[in-house]
């Protein structure tokens, strides 16, 4: 599970109902108007992935245990939302399990982003503190894993935390990065998942910043996203391969508006999925969800430097009252095809590509499946 997050088999099935994640991002909307934070609590990592958004630059000063107490006691105010624990590699922190602690103390509903590769020594720490969900990368097989992590032996590591946890009983799921040279290996991080016992699938889309900038000859075309999709549709939709695993798109909303015209055109009525897309705009980016980095910085996003305060000192709940937020999150502002869509309310497009790519939060999203 992962930061903007499109549900798309659950949109399309008939199933009514929200995931506990779902249900605890929405109880914490209604109450303070932020549903979901992804918290960067160090950049520190021991690996050295060539699509990582940090980049080489030197890891920022990290707060301090008795801040990141302070920093809980804001999440704790603003209403107990979503809580992506992620890095760099959380792990490292040395006052990580007293972080995770805190937060499940509470009764925040805990998700930790992990690259898996030191899980073994943490597992039943984890599974003793009742963490919800955790999160490890999987790019395929064992060539392709350890080429993208540039660290011999990563995937290995990987194999043997997602047994550990599994054993452990606990909530997983796998994700990867939808590049080039991993299309060939959705089939087999699929087939992993399911062997595994995870929950979720995470399909994120390509995103040039950081390292990844050198990657453009890994970006996919839309053409490959398109061919994703359809595989999606014919074996999880409509099929029932791999009944147990959602699949969670980031990054990418017009992907779900892609699923529904693909199923209106086969003849399939999208009547209720159209229902629920239009009841929360499927870009979350001013809707709800907000990162805090290391540092306690309020950002729009962790691909965006946009801050909009400090978690030490700024009320959450203050924060997206900030107009630019506002605007964000108000489809009628955006500019271009996204501007002009008939599925703006529903979509909204990435503001984070609309962004990296154009330099405006309020732009069209290049990478859109309708264009």
């Amino acid at each position: 599970m992962g930061e903007f997050m499109t549900h798309l088999k659950s949109l399309f099935k008939e199933d009514d109902s929200l995931s506990a994640a779902e249900r605890v991002a929405m109880g914490s909307l209604s109450i303070s108007g932020v549903s979901s934070v992804i918290w960067v609590v160090t950049e520190k990592c021991n690996l050295r992935c060539i699509h990582c958004y940090e980049g080489n630059r030197e890891p920022q000063r990290e707060l301090s245990t008795e801040e990141a107490m302070r920093v809980i006691d804001r999440l704790y105010d603003a209403g107990k939302p979503l809580t992506f624990i992620s890095g760099g590699e959380p792990l490292l922190r040395k006052d990580i399990y007293s972080i995770l602690g805190r937060l499940k103390e509470l009764g925040f509903r805990v998700i930790l982003s992990t690259n898996g590769t030191l899980v073994d020594k943490a597992a039943e720490r984890l599974a003793s503190l009742e963490i919800d969900n955790i999160a490890i990368p999987l790019y395929g097989p064992q060539e392709s894993h350890d080429s993208f992590t540039r660290m011999r032996g990563s995937h290995e590591r990987v194999m043997r935390a997602l047994g550990l946890l599994r054993d452990l009983g606990m909530g997983l799921t796998v994700k990867t990065v939808v590049a080039r040279s991993v299309i060939p290996n959705l089939e087999y991080i699929f087939q992993m998942a399911q062997e595994f016992g995870a929950r979720t699938i995470y399909l994120c889309d390509l995103i040039m910043v950081g390292r990844a900038t050198l990657l453009t000859q890994e970006l996919p075309s839309k053409d490959d996203w398109r061919r994703i999709l359809d595989w999606i549709i014919e074996q999880m939709i409509l099929g029932n391969e791999y009944p147990e695993i959602e699949v969670d798109i980031g990054l990418h909303p017009s992907t779900a508006i892609y699923v529904m015209e693909s199923l209106r055109k086969k003849g399939y009525d999208v009547s209720e999925a159209e229902a629920k897309m239009r009841k929360r705009r499927l870009s979350v980016e001013g809707r709800g969800y907000l990162s805090i980095s290391p540092t306690g910085d309020i950002l729009i996003s962790n691909y965006t430097p946009i801050k909009l305060g400090n978690a030490l000192n700024d009320d959450l709940r203050e924060v997206i009252r900030h107009p630019l937020y506002r605007a964000v999150g108000n489809s009628s502002k955006l500019r271009g095809w996204c501007g002009s869509c008939e599925y703006r309310d529903m979509c909204g497009g990435s503001r984070v590509k609309a962004y990296i790519y154009s330099g405006e939060l309020l732009g069209e999203d290049p990478t859109c499946l309708l264009h």
